[in-house]
C-alpha cells in the first residue's frame, strides 16, 4: 500500500464529510451525524444515523490495488450470502461514493454497542459467565462459516463487537478467504499484503504462501478466550490455565480444549470445529461415567514413574530430580478432575502444579520448598504422597518481610496491595496488570505435611482428617511411621471406592 495514496484518500473523505454537513446522501437515504469512530489498514470508519438507526460506514481509502477493492466487494457480497447470519456483522449495503471525481467503496452496516476490547476494559474483573460465552460464540460462529467456505484469518478482539444486549456480532471479513467452488467473487492476496494481527494470528500464517486452514481460525479464537481470561495471549511454553481463576467445570473442559487449539504446530491442532465439539462432548460425557479407579491409577503410574523402586514398598526421596520428576509426570496426566492436597486441617484441589526450581513448587498461589517425598502405591485408593515441607523464607520488599506477594513476568517481586489498584510502577514505568503475568505467591506456610490424591483417594476425604492431623503433629516420622498412617488411612474409603469394591 502506497501511505500517501491512502492518506490523500482518507484527507479527501473527511473533507468531503465536513463540508457536507456532516451527512451523505446514500440510495438506502441520507445519513446524518458522522463522525469517525476508526480507522486502520485501509479502512475509514464513521458512524451516522440512517432512516432513525445507528450505523456505521466503512470506507475502503486504499484503491490503488485491485486485490483490496476485490476484496472489499467480497467482504460485502460474500457474506450478505450466508443464510444464517446470527451473530454475524449485519451488512445494510454496498455504495461507490463519487468523491471529487473519485470513486470511494463504502460498506453501510448496523452499528454496535462496543468492541470486546472495551467491555473487558470497562468491566472490574473478568466474568467466568462471559468467558464461556464468548468461547462459544467464537466456536458457533466458526463452524457456520466454516461450513460455508470462509476462512475469517482476522480473528482478534477489535473484530468481536458487542451488542447492547451484550450478545457478540464477528465482523470484518476484510482479509478471510473464500472458497472458490461456492463463490464468484474471489478475494485474492499481493505477496507483500498483511494476514492479520501477529498477537493473535496462527504462526503458520507469517509464512508466504500459507493456505487459508479452519486450524488458522481455531488458534485465533483460543488467543481471544485466552486474552480475555488474562488480559494476553500465549505464546511458547507454561501457559496460564483458564482453570486457575475459572473453578466451573465447564471452564475446566474449556481450558482442556484451548491447549490443543494453541499448538503451533497446525497439524497438531483440531482441523475443525466439529472436531472441537466432539472431544467437549466427550470430556463430558467422560466425566459423567468417570470410573474412580482409573483416575487413581493414572496417580499410581506418576509415582512408579516417579521412583521405580517404590515397587518396594514406601520410599522417601529427597533429590531435587525426584521433585522436579512428580510434578512433571502428574501435569502429563489426563486426569478428569482436579487434584486435592490435604493436611487434616484444611483441604483443596489445585489446579496449577509448578516446579520453581530450587526444591520449590507452586500450588495453585501457595509456594512450598520440599524437604523431601514420601512415596507408596498399594491398591490404588491407598496411595499416597506426602510431602515434606520445610519453613519457608519470607519474600523482602524495599526492606519489608512479607509472605504474600506478586510475581511480575517471573522476575518482579512486587507487595500484593497492587492487586487493589490493577496498576504497577516498574522502574519508571506504570503497567496495568492485565497488560502483565501476574502469579499470586504465598509463601505463609502453615504446615509440615501435605498429602497429595485424586478426590477418591483415601488421603483426601474428610473422614481421615482427625488422622492427617495426628500426622501433623509427629516431631520423627520414618518408614514405620508412615505403615502406620496407611493402616489407619484404609479403614475409610471414599463411597465411590466402596461402591465398586
Amino acid at each position: 500500500m502506497a501511505e500517501n495514496v491512502t492518506s490523500n484518500k482518507v484527507k479527501q473523505v473527511s473533507n468531503f464529510i465536513k463540508q457536507s454537513d456532516k451527512t451523505l446522501h446514500l440510495s438506502l437515504g441520507e445519513v446524518t451525524n458522522l463522525e469517525q469512530i476508526g480507522q486502520g489498514g485501509n479502512g475509514l470508519v464513521y458512524s451516522g444515523i440512517q432512516n432513525g438507526q445507528e450505523v456505521a460506514l466503512k470506507f475502503l481509502v486504499e484503491d490503488k490495488q485491485k486485490s483490496k477493492l476485490q476484496r472489499f466487494k467480497a467482504e460485502y457480497f460474500n457474506v450478505k450470502l450466508l443464510n444464517d447470519q446470527d451473530n454475524i456483522v449485519n451488512y445494510i449495503n454496498y455504495e461507490e461514493l463519487a468523491i471529487d471525481g473519485s470513486s470511494i467503496p463504502v460498506i453501510v452496516m448496523k452499528k454496535y454497542e462496543k468492541p470486546l476490547k472495551k467491555l473487558r476494559d470497562d468491566a472490574d474483573s473478568v466474568s467466568e459467565k462471559v468467558f464461556i460465552e464468548l468461547f462459544y460464540f467464537l466456536i458457533n460462529s466458526l463452524e457456520k462459516i466454516h461450513q460455508k467456505g470462509i476462512i475469517h484469518r482476522d480473528i482478534k478482539p477489535e473484530n468481536i463487537l458487542v451488542t447492547k444486549e451484550g450478545k457478540f456480532v464477528l465482523t470484518d471479513f476484510g482479509i478471510a478467504s473464500y472458497n472458490p467452488d461456492l463463490y464468484a467473487l474471489k478475494a485474492k492476496t499481493e505477496k507483500r499484503e498483511r494476514l492479520a494481527n501477529y498477537e493473535f494470528s496462527a504462526p503458520e500464517q507469517a509464512h508466504k504462501g500459507a493456505e487459508a486452514a479452519p486450524s488458522m481460525d481455531i488458534y485465533a479464537a483460543a488467543q481471544v478466550c485466552q486474552w480475555y481470561a488474562f488480559g494476553t495471549t500465549h505464546r511458547g511454553t507454561n501457559r496460564s490455565r483458564v482453570s486457575s481463576i475459572f473453578k466451573s467445570e465447564e471452564a475446566e473442559i474449556i481450558d482442556v480444549v484451548l491447549e490443543k487449539c494453541l499448538h503451533n504446530d497446525y497439524s497438531n491442532r483440531y482441523q475443525s470445529v466439529n472436531e472441537i465439539l466432539q472431544e467437549i462432548e466427550r470430556i463430558k460425557e467422560s466425566r459423567r461415567t468417570v470410573d474412580p479407579f482409573h483416575e487413581m491409577y493414572l496417580l499410581n503410574d506418576a509415582i512408579r514413574a516417579t521412583c521405580p523402586s517404590v515397587s518396594r514398598g514406601v520410599q522417601y526421596v529427597e533429590e531435587e530430580k525426584y521433585i522436579k520428576r512428580l510434578v512433571e509426570n502428574i501435569n502429563q496426566k489426563n486426569f478428569s478432575y482436579n487434584l486435592w492436597f490435604n493436611t487434616g486441617i484444611g483441604n483443596s484441589d489445585f489446579s496449577k502444579l509448578v516446579y520453581l526450581g530450587n526444591r520449590k513448587i507452586l500450588v495453585d498461589y501457595r509456594e512450598i520448598i520440599i524437604k523431601g517425598v514420601w512415596l507408596f502405591t498399594g491398591s490404588s485408593y491407598d496411595d499416597l504422597i506426602i510431602l515434606d515441607t520445610e519453613e519457608n523464607e519470607p519474600f523482602v520488599i524495599d526492606g519489608e518481610e512479607v509472605y504474600y506477594a506478586l510475581v511480575i513476568n517471573d522476575e518482579h517481586v512486587v507487595p500484593s496491595h497492587y492487586l487493589d489498584s490493577g496498576y504497577v510502577e516498574i522502574g519508571e514505568e506504570v503497567h496495568r496488570l492485565k497488560d502483565l503475568k501476574v502469579e499470586e505467591h504465598d509463601r505463609s506456610n502453615r504446615y509440615k505435611y501435605y498429602f497429595i490424591g485424586t478426590k477418591f483417594h483415601s488421603s483426601i476425604i474428610f473422614n481421615n482428617d482427625s488422622v492427617l492431623s495426628d500426622f501433623q503433629d509427629k516431631v520423627d516420622v520414618d518408614e514405620s511411621t508412615v505403615i502406620q498412617l496407611l493402616r489407619k488411612l484404609r479403614r475409610n474409603k471414599h463411597e465411590e471406592v466402596i461402591y465398586r469394591l
